[in-house]
């Protein structure tokens, strides 16, 4: 009789088991870190995390907030976008709420995982920014990691913000870029902080800048905006501005690690000023230039190789109307609102998600069929306020030791002191935020 056979036990290499962990989610990564000490040193080590970013970044989603100026962790929304290109009504993931007292935001940019959340407060004669890193996916959410101030002679002006990382020290910076007319010019400033765990380096520093006043977008280190050759000046003697011309436009491109600017060109086919203000995205992992073509078609152009004229090359022109749009922009000399916004081009280049101020849903466009289909979210959402996300196990810094306890003191005692202006106040705010939020800066200046 043949002996009975004997179980012999299967090991799994290592590097295979890390390999399959980084197709997970990161829910299930996060509870897999209790299974072993080794386990737990794998999964949290900076390797595993940046390969299963990389893996995660094959399922893009959104962040979407609603239109309100601030808002609660409860109320962003996070889509998948295959979901999305299903074209019927879907509805968002929410988030509990992790910070006490239901504190209330604005969500200013995302990456690697990472949400920048910028906090306002304010008194009698200033505003107060304070800025903090969540990631959703860990639940996790930094402590307060920068503030600063600006005050009333400066409420006029807009003020933009743009999150992105320095791949070179591996840490995570906020750009801010204020706006204000200053007599008869139009002059912009921008500031850089660091987001990271080096109490040495927490101070805004100033960075020379060309005249940039739309929003950045960031790209591998760095944060793009369209720009103006020189400061936009009024016409001598009048109060109407002065219209720019397509040879006005290059992108003011600020390299995160050094801090310095490089100067970019637009496509050789941009060569008509649109009738809606000309703005950059970034789609398929390239930089994207977007305008108007004579109130008829929506252009998106493609860098395909950053910071190279010639690789421009253009990926649609889309007729309105075959968008089968309610509101098409032909009746309007001139517009401060961008046309349409796309929010995110299929990988063989055939579909894109787009949307528009007037519309509550997006428009999925074929350029094979030129089809259209519309996707709706049944939360309460600002399709504008879309943002690239994917889940990560990407870290929140921290910050050792490093407490802003003065700070913090006269932030309470100016909150004694403006206790009895809170309603003349929330009036202000709104009408500043309204400015910080406004689109369509540069045609502000068209006659």
């Amino acid at each position: 009789m043949d002996a009975p056979l004997q179980s012999v036990p299967v090991v799994i290499p290592s590097d295979l088991i890390a390999i399959i962990l980084t197709f997970l989610p990161v829910k299930t990564i996060t509870q897999l870190k209790l299974v072993s000490k080794s386990w737990n040193t794998l999964i949290t080590s900076p390797s595993f995390i940046k390969i299963h970013l990389n893996q995660s970044s094959q399922n893009p989603n959104f962040i979407l907030t609603p239109s309100r100026k601030q808002y609660s962790i409860n109320n962003v929304l996070s889509v998948p976008i295959p979901r999305l290109l299903t074209g019927n009504t879907v509805s968002g993931d929410t988030y509990h709420n992790i910070l006490n007292n239901d504190h209330h935001f604005r969500v200013v940019g995302s990456c690697n995982g990472l949400l920048c959340l910028l906090f306002k407060s304010e008194f009698i004669t200033h505003l107060k920014f304070r800025f903090r890193i969540w990631n959703p996916a860990t639940r996790t959410i930094s402590e307060e990691l920068g503030f600063f101030r600006k005050y009333k002679p400066l409420f006029g002006g807009v003020s933009r913000f743009t999150f992105g990382c320095d791949y070179l020290r591996g840490t995570y910076k906020l750009v801010a870029l204020h706006t204000v007319e200053d007599g008869d010019v139009m002059r912009s400033n921008v500031r850089v902080f660091n987001l990271g765990n080096d109490d040495s380096d927490k101070c805004w520093r100033n960075i020379p800048n060309p005249f940039v006043c739309a929003d950045g977008v960031h790209l591998s280190g760095t944060v793009n905006w369209l720009s103006l050759r020189e400061d936009a000046r009024y016409i001598e003697g009048s109060m109407e501005p002065l219209t720019p011309h397509v040879d006005h436009f290059l992108i003011a491109s600020l390299d995160l690690s050094t801090e310095t600017y490089k100067y970019l060109l637009l496509p050789k086919g941009f060569k008509e000023l649109p009738c809606a203000e000309p703005y950059l995205r970034v789609l398929l992992d390239c930089l994207c230039f977007l305008h108007d073509f004579r109130k008829t078609e929506f252009v998106i152009w493609q860098m395909k190789e950053f910071g190279v004229r010639e690789s421009w090359t253009r990926l649609f022109k889309i007729p309105y109307v075959d968008l089968q749009m309610l509101n098409l922009p032909i009746d309007v000399q001139y517009l401060n609102e961008y046309p349409m916004l796309p929010l995110y081009i299929s990988k063989n280049g055939d579909k894109v998600i787009l949307t528009n101020e007037k519309d509550d849903a997006t428009i999925i466009y074929n350029k094979r069929d030129k089809r259209v289909d519309r996707a709706r979210i049944s939360n309460e959402i600002h399709w504008f306020s879309a943002m690239d996300y994917v889940e990560s196990l990407v870290p929140t810094p921290w910050k050792s030791g490093y407490i802003e306890a003065e700070a913090e003191a006269e932030e309470e005692e100016e909150e004694e002191k403006d206790e009895d202006e809170d309603e003349n106040e929330d009036e202000d705010e709104d009408e500043d935020e309204d400015e910080e939020v406004a689109g369509g800066f540069f045609f502000m200046m068209i006659k």
